[in-house]
């Protein structure tokens, strides 16, 4: 039986990438699934359904009938983006779009296999403080609310006594290509380069203090949805995952400053988040100038705050470290160096003409 899968949220920076892997598999038949259309070539099937919606669930749904795996990175957020992580409605309408696109894909699709579940250093409660490090799939839940728990949960109910397994992967700052998400630090690194730029400005760090992070490559995350839904041992496992490396931003800004033919700055650390809306103005100068895709300035970047905290600013050092060492010795092994994939994800959107070029 050829495997078909179901891509929820096939436009942020997770299943942008998933979509892009399996297109290139033709052993898979694919099915994205996205509120917005895709506004570039694809072969795959594609819905819009309301995921809070159930009776939207049904109608859009309620026909696709052999589905074999679901990758799951669909994520509700709030205005107030980090604010939002800690409260009671963030969780429960996240638990009711996750019930409401397995309940109906269960009941439509008889030969359902395998759910991969996207989480990430939240579990660890990662957005409230620094956590035990480096943090293990076993470790002990933190203070809630957390939809992630609540999904878990659920999930893991759900599936006893069904054909169907499960995978959860939990990756550290996934970077990927995606307009729209409010999640995505690489559109607003470049677009924050951009907007010095067209000041005249060298490319200075806004962020806190220095900081040893770990990232994960949206590509490295589609290779591992397609290990996890084909090999048993992942079935019913959590995994971290990780590029393998660490890095730091400070030693990031000038290879975007190189990217944009730039000089770099000594850091100044201030308030993306409260002074980048007002440069609306300038990113439209930016577009014409360079004849770039006209995006809307919100959808590009999508929450500035996301990028302040990404960054550091106004925070006390928070490390975030993750032991990958579970799903290397369930044997899927795949890394990359995060300096060389910040590049190149940022060359990619100027290719692309999401922003501008050198």
């Amino acid at each position: 039986m050829k495997k078909k899968i179901l891509i929820v949220g096939a436009l942020g920076a997770v299943g942008r990438c998933a979509l892009e892997h399996f297109e290139r598999n033709l052993d898979w038949d694919i099915v994205g699934l996205a509120r917005r259309k895709p506004d570039f070539p694809t072969r795959a099937q594609w819905v819009s359904p309301d995921l809070r919606d159930r009776a939207d669930c049904e109608a859009k749904l309620g026909d696709l009938k052999d589905i074999t795996h679901i990758a799951y990175t669909a994520v509700y957020e709030k205005q107030d983006v980090t604010r939002g992580w800690s409260e009671m409605d963030h969780v429960q309408i996240n638990l009711a779009m996750l019930k409401n696109l397995v309940e109906v894909i269960e009941r439509a699709s008889p030969n359902l296999q395998h759910i991969t579940l996207m989480q990430g250093t939240k579990a660890y409660g990662g957005h409230l403080g620094p956590f035990r490090m480096p943090a293990r799939e076993t470790d002990a839940r933190y203070m809630g609310p957390n939809f992630y728990y609540d999904q878990m949960d659920w999930l893991a109910e759900r599936q006893q006594g069904k054909d169907w397994s499960w995978t959860i992967l939990r990756p550290q700052l996934v970077c990927g290509i995606a307009i729209g998400s409010p999640l995505n630090i690489i559109t607003a690194i470049g677009v924050f380069a951009a907007i010095s730029r067209e000041y005249g400005l060298p490319l200075r760090f806004p962020g806190g203090h220095q900081r040893v992070g770990e990232a994960t490559d949206a590509r490295l995350i589609a290779k591992a949805m397609e290990w996890a839904g084909t090999h048993a041992i992942a079935a019913n496992q959590i995994y971290n995952i990780t590029n393998g490396d660490v890095y730091i931003w400070e030693h990031v800004f000038p290879k975007v400053a190189k990217l944009f033919n730039m000089e770099t700055g000594p850091a100044h650390p201030f308030s993306l988040a409260r002074v980048m809306p007002q440069n609306e103005a300038i990113w439209d100068k930016v577009v014409a100038r360079y004849g770039l895709v006209p995006h809307a300035y919100k959808d590009i970047v999508v929450s500035w705050q996301f990028a302040d905290f990404l960054l550091g600013y106004g925070q006390r050092p928070n490390p975030h470290h993750m032991s990958t060492i579970k799903i290397r010795q369930h044997g899927f092994a795949d890394c990359i160096d995060s300096e060389d994939m910040f590049e190149e994800l940022i060359g990619e959107l100027q290719n692309r003409r999401i922003l501008p070029p050198a």
